[in-house]
């Protein structure tokens, strides 16, 4: 009886197999694509559809139209239902807001306000008014928090919103944001102020030591460009200099540098063509490419002369 049943069972699935092989990709699309259609908010059918029209082999691959089910699943998962009006939402965020001030929450206050400032961006009608004053709370909140980045991103969306509605006084948050750069430069100082990048060509290690408005001898900023101290983009400018592996200066490398990366399974890659990195040294080290530097300099200033 049991291997009767085992038998039975296994008829029974070949059958099923059988019928669904019947069912032609194009046919399966169109059915499970009006289904998607007739129930917008069944995610598990907007999944579907979309599964089948990423599929290279599957003949009806659509990139364009597959984005239209993801959509729909996207506006579910964000909780963007067209059903509530914009007006309930904003309702809804600003009391949880409150409740977590009152709850000393800081977190999932700020949670709400990113909520209230990610649907603003998404197209909701919030209010500008709404947006910018729970802008100001999320700049306030994150400093407090110790998150510099995260309330200078909240500054300049506050910023670029009141520019764009044209709001009188945009003039008075620039000392908050100019202290809010000044925090982010910090920790950038303090991660990379001691690193130096390390350029590889026809396989020799070259240590960069001078570029744009920056050299070996300060902290590691403005090496890519910018604005030198006296405001002028050309004024001040170091040349380009390169300790070799012997010891020795080079001011005059043929290739580009290329700093780029993906992410994989297993982590970050650099891409094809990665040719520099970031390295710390030793005191003795640097001193050695300071010397070297102020020799250069030296003897770059007496050619200049002649």
């Amino acid at each position: 009886m049991t291997l009767a049943a085992a038998f039975c069972c296994a008829m029974t699935t070949v059958v099923n197999a059988q019928t669904a092989e019947t069912e032609s990709t194009m046919d399966k699309y169109l059915r499970l694509s009006k289904e998607a259609d007739e129930n917008p908010t069944n995610w598990q059918a907007q999944l579907e559809v979309g599964h089948i029209l990423l599929d290279k082999e599957s003949g009806v691959y659509n990139q364009s139209r597959a984005a239209k089910y993801y959509e729909r699943i996207y506006q579910q998962a964000a909780g963007f239902n067209k059903e509530v009006p914009d007006s309930v939402f904003r309702e809804s965020v600003v009391t949880l807001m409150t409740v977590a001030s009152e709850k000393k929450d800081v977190n999932k206050l700020l949670f709400y306000i990113d909520e209230l400032m990610r649907a603003e961006k998404a197209g909701m009608d919030i209010g500008k008014d709404y947006v910018l004053s729970y802008g100001c709370m999320g700049v306030l909140f994150n400093l407090m928090n110790g998150d510099a980045a995260k309330a200078l991103w909240h500054m300049l969306d506050m910023r670029k919103l009141a520019d764009a509605d044209k709001k009188p006084g945009i003039e008075y948050l620039d000392p908050m944001t100019v202290m809010l750069f000044e925090n982010l430069l910090s920790e950038y100082r303090k991660t990379f102020g001691d690193k130096l990048p390390e350029f590889t060509l026809d396989g020799k290690k070259y240590i960069v030591i001078a570029m744009n408005h920056w050299n070996v001898e300060m902290p590691l900023m403005g090496w890519l460009g910018g604005v030198g101290n006296d405001g002028d983009d050309e004024r001040g400018k170091e040349p380009t200099l390169f300790y070799g592996e012997d010891d020795k200066v080079y001011d005059d490398m043929h290739g580009e540098m290329n700093y780029s990366f993906n992410y994989t399974k297993d982590g970050f890659v650099p891409q094809e063509g990665y040719n520099v990195r970031m390295i710390t040294v030793t005191p003795e080290q640097r001193q050695n490419m300071v010397d070297a530097y102020h020799s250069y300099m030296k003897k770059h200033k007496k050619d200049t002369k002649k």
